[in-house]
């Protein structure tokens, strides 16, 4: 089954497409990813995503015409990346806008509806919400593709370094947020450097992080915190920065961004040495992956553990977030439960998502018979 997996994380580096082969063999799914890419936001529409994120006091009509425009930007994305390739369907995670998994609450932004008439497919939608009804943070909810993707790699740590650092232990099933990835990196160089990230890590690596106030950011209470939790950029985007802009700017710019970065590498190698005693691996996908600064940082604080990227086992470190969502539509059309209740406290497992359906009763006799057959495609992961 081709489906179609799209994502944009909270870095808003631009709409991950990640055309996907999915298939039921038995108990386990298998998939290979088809063809991926990363599309550039149109600046003016990231521009006001941005301005929407809270606590900015926008009005429901300006995110009414930002749901609409970010579905036609991902059902543009999609069809770009497809190409003529016909697809069976779309699993579309959306722009997270709002989230606060204590409160049980969470807005995914960009309508299914206007992807499905720019794809001509079924699109799978609003992941999130049944976790959050049943009392779940509704995140992370990629740690249950881990689980089918690296199983055989247990015991394992698996990391994702997107703006919000991901972290699933298996065989153990533990998963959260640890806290910030490249987020407040992001979000700080944006302001003072004027360019979106630090590109290889390349400032990070020229500074040295500032002792005093590494130290004053490692006494949020978030960082001890335990699991189940989920964060987001409404603590550590825009409001994080701005917290401790003067002490930031007071320093070097490149100690400054060293600082940001030791704060993710200090925060995730915690998370590790505290819930992930037993890995010998520590397998890393997200943007972050790209960042030899993280990478580098984060192998001498886990002594014995092998720290790579996840491009080594088969699954493009760049892709993988955007492959997870096409396994979690896979599961919604399969009528199975997804997500990982013990990750985010939901009173039990939910199947995940809405459909907006395009040819819904051909598309599930194809589901149908392709879990009967119980085959997958002749290369895959695991």
């Amino acid at each position: 089954m081709l489906i179609a997996g799209v994502l944009s994380g909270t870095s808003l580096d631009g709409i991950d497409v990640a055309v996907c082969d999915v298939r039921a063999d038995g108990d386990r799914i298998r998939v290979r990813c088809e063809r991926f890419d990363t599309l550039a936001f149109d600046a003016a529409l990231r521009a006001r995503i941005v301005a929407a994120y809270p606590p900015a006091p926008v009005g429901a009509l300006e995110l009414s015409a930002l749901h609409a425009a970010i579905g036609e930007a991902f059902g543009d994305a999609v069809h770009t990346v497809a190409g003529r390739t016909p697809l069976d369907a779309v699993a579309s995670h959306g722009v997270t806008l709002a989230h606060d998994g204590n409160a049980h609450h969470t807005l995914q932004l960009g309508d299914a509806f206007r992807i499905r008439e720019r794809t001509g497919a079924t699109v799978i939608y609003d992941f999130r919400s049944a976790d959050t009804a049943a009392g779940g943070t509704g995140a992370p909810l990629v740690p249950f593709v881990d689980a089918l993707l690296f199983a055989d790699q247990a015991p394992c740590a698996v990391l994702n370094l997107g703006g919000i650092a991901n972290l699933t232990v298996l065989p153990e099933g533990i998963a959260f947020d640890s806290g910030p990835a490249n987020l407040p990196i992001d979000t700080y160089v944006a302001l003072r450097g004027g360019v979106p990230y630090d590109r290889d890590g390349k400032l990070a690596r020229r500074g040295n992080a500032d002792g005093d106030l590494l130290g004053a950011m490692l006494d949020d209470p978030y960082f001890g915190q335990a699991p189940p939790k989920s964060t987001g950029r409404e603590r550590y985007g825009g409001p994080f920065v701005e917290r401790w802009r003067s002490e930031l700017d007071a320093l070097g710019f490149a100690d400054a961004v060293a600082t940001l970065t030791a704060l993710t590498i200090r925060t995730v190698a915690d998370a590790v040495q505290c819930y992930a005693p037993r890995a010998n691996h520590l397998i890393i996908s997200g943007g972050g992956a790209r960042n030899p600064a993280l990478i580098e940082g984060l192998r001498p604080l886990l002594p014995g553990l092998a720290v790579g990227v996840s491009d080594v086992f088969g699954i493009d470190a760049d892709a993988k977030e955007a492959i997870a969502f096409a396994v979690l539509g896979h599961s919604t059309l399969r009528g199975r439960a997804a997500g990982l209740p013990a990750a985010t406290g939901a009173s039990g497992p939910r199947v995940l998502g809405a459909i907006a359906p395009h040819d819904l009763d051909a598309l599930l006799r194809r589901v149908a018979a392709e879990e009967a057959a119980g085959t997958g495609p002749t290369e895959s992961a695991p």
